[in-house]
């Protein structure tokens, strides 16, 4: 069984590895084919786990957390799994979130001294996840921003609770909203990319270049729950090597 992944880097910082999986490779049947990473979408368990155990056999000792779209941001290695953000300045402690349309982002800096992955989702968002993981991780050096798959601005068409939410934590992203009749469209990394230019972050890649990375208009290789609700997960994974 061969994993389709997508293996994004940051120049110059080679101490550090990223995986990005996509919903090729796997074991699960329908609407999770194939590499569902999620025990919590009523996939067969059995299928889940052989998921699992492929991914592991790749990259080992990931640190799964429960995410919750809040702002509880977790240092690895810990006991506590219930987040949306996880970081390490530990060695081959592989940090882990998963998506079908939320915005992974992850972190590391200069000198490969830390790592982190963000699951931000429009309420962690607006209520200051990427913030709160970057004053938690007080890095000693620059950091180094991947914006993975997300659903696009286009899709992805939200009310007016949403925008008041957006408006009332942090109105200086609101230019994140277009119009769309009564309601809005919300791009998550252009949202993601103002908190990481506001939190000092000038070195950012991946999605907010790449038009390509919309898991909803993406059928063949992104899992999306805007677009089929019953779906699978994927996984956006980061480690300090040895």
């Amino acid at each position: 069984m061969t994993i389709d992944l997508i293996t994004p880097a940051f120049k110059n910082i080679l101490n550090i590895s990223m995986i990005q999986t996509t919903r090729h490779g796997g074991f699960s049947k329908g609407n999770f084919e194939s590499l569902n990473l999620s025990k919590d979408v009523n996939d067969n368990p059995d299928n889940v786990l052989k998921n699992f155990k492929l991914l592991d056999s790749i990259c080992p000792n990931i640190q799964w957390i429960r995410q919750v779209h809040g702002c509880n941001v977790i240092e690895l290695p810990s006991s506590i799994r219930i987040g949306d953000s996880v970081f390490t300045k530990q060695r081959n402690v592989v940090c882990a979130v998963r998506t079908a349309d939320c915005l992974p982002i992850l972190l590391t800096n200069k000198k490969g001294s830390m790592v982190a992955a963000i699951h931000a989702g429009w309420r962690s968002l607006a209520s200051g996840i990427i913030e709160k993981t970057i004053s938690k991780i007080n890095s000693d050096s620059d950091i180094y921003a991947w914006l993975g798959p997300s659903i696009s601005a286009d899709r992805y068409i939200v009310g007016q609770d949403v925008y008041n939410f957006f408006e009332e934590n942090d109105p200086k992203i609101i230019n994140s909203f277009v119009k769309y009749q009564d309601k809005y469209k919300l791009c998550l990394p252009t949202a993601a990319k103002c908190k990481l230019i506001n939190s000092g972050v000038k070195n950012i890649v991946g999605s907010t270049i790449d038009e390509n990375f919309c898991t909803y208009n993406d059928v063949d290789r992104f899992f999306s729950y805007r677009r089929d609700k019953r779906t699978g997960r994927m996984a956006s994974l980061i480690w300090i090597n040895n």
